[in-house]
């Protein structure tokens, strides 16, 4: 059971909706991905991990797409 309250996994939803957004910016901003990107499970699983092992939105976008520092 999850011992988190409703209120802490609201915050949590908005923190992640947040860190997502500002990857959706970076990502486009370097060109991996075109507007409109429509964001699937599996895509928004793999992004969630990333968020929470603590990578920024700029290190999870090279993570996600590969590219070599």
């Amino acid at each position: 059971m999850d011992d988190k309250s409703g209120l802490q996994q609201q915050e949590d939803v908005a923190e992640l909706s947040g860190w997502i957004s500002v990857w959706y910016d970076q990502a486009v901003a370097a060109r991996f991905i075109d507007p409109p990107f429509v964001l699937d499970d599996t895509t928004a699983d793999r992004l969630q991990g990333y968020f929470e092992v603590g990578l920024t939105p700029d290190d999870a976008v090279h993570a996600f797409f590969g590219v070599m520092h």
